[in-house]
């Protein structure tokens, strides 16, 4: 049995503590800071042996980059606590590069993992529960090794869990997110392309989706053009915030969202919660 802690019951939190629950001989003990929970905080943290960061990390409302400072707090308040026990405070939410590592330097004695989401905000429980890979990014060998045990409960034997640094799998998502969110870019393009020439997208994109190298996910152009949502836009404009921060051009990155700005009639990421910090710019 594995007692586990949720901080943060949204679409993650929520996919997550229900998705561990499933293994019936899992405790779980959830605690939001704007939603009536079972536990209180402090409960949480003296109960669970593996604690879930799933708090949001929106973008800043100018695209300058990401706002961490609810997770930054959340583990202000937990990782103290936790000093010098074997608890795991693990990272769901997305962050930046170099985030944990950055947790773990200011903490030396608490035990920090990244566990990156890739959930879906329709079928996030569902995703949860049948993920294309789990990655576990740990700084060191007894924290990876019960984690991956943790899920191996859950998911089974044959389950795709890979093994890294923190640091890395904080990378993974972000990559991942900016891959799927250019591949709508170009599909957007290449419609624009097959109307001009007077033939049929769809065909096209059939026909080219045939080759399994590419798939057919993320080549639907919708009506309202672009993407949109909160995981895209969010995590496109944090790693471009990143990346200008850190000196590396990227410009293919960019021009790609200054596309879906143009383009995107919708911009609904601007009203979902937890996407867009409103109350003020990064400085």
């Amino acid at each position: 049995m594995a007692k586990i802690g949720i901080i943060g019951w949204g679409i993650v939190g929520k996919a997550v503590g229900e998705g561990f629950a499933r293994n019936k001989e899992n405790e779980i003990f959830w605690w939001d800071k704007y939603k009536k929970g079972p536990a209180s905080l402090q409960k949480v943290i003296s109960e669970s042996e593996f604690i879930f960061v799933c708090v949001p990390t929106p973008m800043f409302s100018d695209n300058s980059g990401i706002d961490l400072s609810v997770i930054k707090e959340v583990v202000d308040r937990i990782a103290p606590k936790i000093v010098k026990t074997d608890k795991i405070l693990t990272i769901k939410s997305t962050v930046v590069p170099g985030t944990t590592v950055s947790f773990k330097k200011k903490y030396p004695e608490t035990l920090f993992a990244m566990n990156p989401e890739f959930l879906t905000e329709a079928n996030g429980p569902w995703d949860f529960l049948h993920p294309d890979r789990t990655i576990i990014g740990a700084l060191s060998q007894s924290v990876s090794e019960r984690l991956v045990a943790l899920y191996r409960d859950l998911l089974g034997p044959k389950a795709k869990i890979f093994i890294t640094d923190t640091t890395t799998a904080e990378m993974v998502k972000y990559m991942s997110n900016a891959l799927l969110a250019s591949k709508v870019i170009f599909a957007n393009e290449m419609y624009d392309l097959c109307t001009a020439l007077g033939i049929k997208y769809d065909e096209v994109k059939e026909l080219v989706a045939a080759d399994p190298r590419i798939g057919l996910s993320h080549l639907s152009v919708t009506t309202i053009r672009g993407f949109g949502g909160k995981c895209f836009p969010k995590d496109t404009v944090a790693l471009l915030g990143f990346a200008k921060n850190m000196g590396v051009d990227m410009s293919a990155l960019k021009a790609m969202w200054e596309k879906n700005l143009k383009i995107r009639k919708v911009r609904d990421w601007e009203e979902i919660e937890g996407a867009v910090n409103h109350k003020k710019k990064k400085k």
